[in-house]
């Protein structure tokens, strides 16, 4: 089947027909006049992700999706260079394929976070904690005058946010959903911020980590198709509730690595109101991976759980 031919809804039921794509991945490696390789699907992502030879990713964006091509391709271009901490993928080529865009960029090495962090010790956690607030905050040094295709209007996005919170949290348990009109104080929200570039997306499924000096540390940082402008303390929220959950110490170390050296109520409040408002916000899931938050009543013990320094 011709990609231009798919509809959303046929793609959808194709998605894991790894078979499909091996054959689309083979002739974008054609197309490239790259010789024969090994390649392999990653199992982690929402588009198609490939490996060539563990040295290439081969990267197709269907065409629903061109603004994620787009933005991951600026991003990458903006950062090359500017980011020294960790690595980012270098661009090799861009391209179409039957009108959906590819992007082939270096792979890089080591074992997705995801898979490891359990098994960290609490010194490497904590090393872990301080590499992630030093990591976030080299990006937001990168300028961002000059994007183009990432410019999402923040004080419309995050106005929109406030405005339908209600009806995006409307699975919450009872007693926090009837709070939450009178918790969210809009005063928080900073809806001309100095603009910084954000990923929303500091998870465990976009950091690599590599055994240095016999210890896991933090040596990468992968898929830029979410970013856009905006307030930098939106993209605090990632660690915080995806790995943290609740250690005071971990989210001390990475908030002070980052750039705050006096941790507050204020800053605890507008955390929390990010977390309602961030656009994938699923505060059931943080509540399940923090067993003292199940006790909140209300948003002010909620935020005491989850952002604890």
């Amino acid at each position: 089947m011709h990609l231009s031919d798919l509809t959303y809804k046929q793609y959808k039921t194709i998605v894991e027909d790894t078979a499909f794509w091996d054959r689309k991945i083979a002739d974008i490696i054609s197309k490239e006049n790259l010789p024969e390789g090994k390649v392999s699907r990653f199992s982690y992502g929402s588009n198609i992700v490939y490996s060539y030879n563990q040295k290439l990713v081969i990267k197709l964006f269907p065409s629903y999706f061109n603004d994620q091509f787009d933005r991951e391709v600026e991003v990458l271009r903006a950062i090359a260079g500017k980011i020294t901490s960790v690595e980012t993928p270098k661009i090799i080529s861009v391209g179409s394929l039957e009108g959906w865009n590819y992007l082939i960029m270096t792979e890089l090495k080591g074992t997705l976070l995801i898979d490891l962090w359990d098994d960290l010790t609490s010194e490497e956690k904590n090393a872990c904690s301080m590499a992630l607030g030093k990591v976030i905050s080299e990006f937001h040094r990168v300028p961002t005058c000059n994007f183009s295709k990432i410019k999402v209007n923040w004080q419309e996005f995050i106005r929109g946010q406030f405005l339908s919170m209600k009806e995006n949290q409307a699975d919450l348990p009872p007693d926090l959903l009837q709070s939450l009109e009178t918790y969210v104080d809009e005063s928080y929200i900073d809806y001309t911020p100095d603009l910084k570039l954000l990923t929303g997306e500091y998870t465990p499924f976009n950091l690599l980590f590599n055994k240095v000096d016999g210890k896991w540390t933090l040596t990468g940082v992968i898929d830029f198709a979410d970013c856009f402008l905006g307030d930098g303390d939106y993209d605090l929220l990632g660690p915080i509730l995806f790995m943290f959950n609740g250690d005071s110490d971990l989210t001390s170390s990475f908030l002070n690595s980052y750039s705050y050296e006096e941790l507050n109520e204020s800053l605890r409040k507008k955390l929390m109101i990010y977390t309602i408002l961030h656009r994938y916000s699923d505060i059931n899931y943080y509540i399940s991976k923090n067993g003292q938050a199940e006790r909140s009543e209300n948003f002010e013990e909620l935020s005491t759980y989850l952002f604890r320094f």
